[in-house]
């Protein structure tokens, strides 16, 4: 009997200090989350949670290898603990190996054939090896399981964009705005895919939005900036790419632009730095054909 007593005591000890951690890590204080997991695992080295919550903990705080070594002792512990291996896929996309990331997507999916956040960002993970068709695959079963997975729509669109689906890529950033208005990166490719159909004057709106939500959005300055310069109102355009410059620095295609919109308003000086700068960035970045479109600007001057 007191053995059992013991071992209540210890469990409930142990669980108290994972609750206490999880209080810590809502509040965003990992490394006091973390001593209080390290406190539930003192008590119970066999807690499969404690180990998966110290390893997310360490995730938020970008410590990722040694964060996979808590998941991955987590699933020694527990082969079926879809979280963990969700978790440590996360980890290894956050060290820029998607390739390895998905064969943990893929074991949380098998576990947990619900798991609508694991095929989402499955689909993130084929997006950026190249493998758009597998992409979508993953985003639309994202969204099958939740039809309210507003950055699923969004990323969805984005790959639809990719393919030139403009249309069916509309229709899903006008989605994730209706489910996410303050969503400032759908704003900004729903611009984006309007100017693609050639429609300039209503991708403004959606980059004036974009702007607004995100002020240091240097893509959308220049997107707007462009849209501005084939409507010909070189002066707001050039405003625009004066403000993408000053956020970035190094952005060759935006001198550029700026350079000739400045040599169209017959400003030759200003036309002439920006096109140098422009040149120069592109030849530094292999920024074909920027280089070339900046020399050939310069030839011209």
């Amino acid at each position: 009997m007191q053995n059992t007593h013991n071992l209540l005591e210890k469990e409930t000890s142990a669980e108290t200090y994972l609750q206490q951690g999880h209080t810590f890590f809502q509040k965003g204080e990992y490394q006091s989350a973390i001593s209080e997991y390290n406190n539930a695992l003192h008590v119970n080295p066999q807690y499969t949670d404690a180990y998966n919550s110290r390893g997310l903990a360490k995730s938020f705080l970008g410590q990722y290898f040694e964060a996979i070594d808590d998941f991955d002792q987590a699933l020694e512990k527990d082969p079926d603990f879809h979280r963990a291996y969700y978790n440590r896929a996360i980890a290894k996309g956050n060290l820029g190996h998607p390739e390895d990331a998905i064969g943990d997507f893929d074991m949380a999916i098998s576990k947990k054939p619900d798991f609508a956040e694991a095929y989402y960002n499955r689909g993130i993970a084929n997006q950026k090896m190249g493998g758009r068709s597998a992409a979508i695959s993953d985003f639309n079963k994202a969204i099958e399981l939740n039809p309210d997975y507003a950055e699923a729509y969004y990323s969805r669109g984005s790959a639809r964009r990719d393919e030139g689906k403009y249309f069916i890529a509309l229709t899903d950033f006008n989605k994730t705005i209706r489910l996410n208005p303050n969503h400032a990166e759908a704003y900004y490719s729903r611009g984006c895919a309007k100017g693609n159909l050639g429609h300039p004057r209503d991708s403004i709106s959606d980059f004036d939005n974009a702007i607004r939500l995100k002020p240091g959005y240097a893509e959308a300055y220049y997107n707007r900036g462009l849209a501005y310069q084939s409507l010909g109102d070189l002066k707001r355009s050039i405003s625009d790419f004066t403000t993408a410059i000053n956020l970035t620095n190094d952005d060759a295609k935006a001198y550029y632009h700026r350079g000739i919109n400045q040599k169209a308003l017959g400003n030759t000086k200003e036309a002439k730095a920006d096109l140098e700068k422009a040149l120069q960035l592109a030849e530094q970045q292999g920024e074909y054909p920027i280089d070339v479109r900046a020399a050939k600007g310069l030839s011209n001057l």
